[in-house]
């Protein structure tokens, strides 16, 4: 097993080096709650990069996503792991597995977030606003309702409010990022 250490450490380089919001907001948290917020996003920005072909959300240029389908495969392979009682080697799931032991984070939660990825990889195309909002529960509503299980939060109303949140964080993004994204073949 990685040591726990190790997992925190580089879980702390992932958020350091691949988000200036999330790492920003993640300093307000309480130490337990910001140690499992940054090992969550480790492993969301892992399972990101893999799909995009990127690291610590760097380097895509071509928006490459030849192999989409293996590599999804083996992020669910791993995702699904951490559920067990194995010890897990890849940082970005031994820190997703602690989290998901310490606040226990449903299976459905994460395999609904590595469905937004199954939709980047089948190169879905978003005509309606529905559609979009569908792409935008997957990669951050569902990221929102898992930060707001961190928190302590259980009611249904405090979970949908969390996936609001997220799916507007994902709107913004989309809206900063469409004139980049389309340079690189990217919907």
């Amino acid at each position: 097993m990685t040591a726990t250490h190790d997992v925190v450490d580089h879980a702390e380089q992932s958020i350091a080096v691949g988000s200036k919001s999330f790492a920003a907001a993640a300093k307000l948290f309480a130490p337990e709650t910001r140690e499992s917020a940054v090992l969550l996003y480790a492993w969301c920005r892992h399972c990101d990069d893999v799909i995009d072909g990127q690291e610590l959300g760097h380097g895509q240029v071509e928006g490459d996503r030849l192999g989409g389908q293996e590599r999804l495969a083996e992020l669910e392979r791993l995702t699904r792991a951490a559920y067990g009682d194995e010890s897990l080697r890849d940082p970005a799931f031994a820190a997703f597995q602690r989290v998901v032991k310490r606040h226990g984070i449903p299976l459905a939660l994460p395999l609904d977030h590595l469905a937004g990825f199954r939709m980047d990889v089948e190169e879905r195309v978003y005509v309606e606003l529905e559609d979009t909002l569908e792409y935008c529960y997957h990669v951050a509503g569902v990221v929102g309702v898992m930060m707001a299980r961190i928190m302590g939060a259980e009611d249904e109303e405090t979970l949908d409010r969390a996936c609001d949140l997220g799916m507007a964080f994902q709107l913004t993004n989309i809206a900063r990022d469409i004139v980049e994204d389309a340079r690189i073949g990217r919907i």
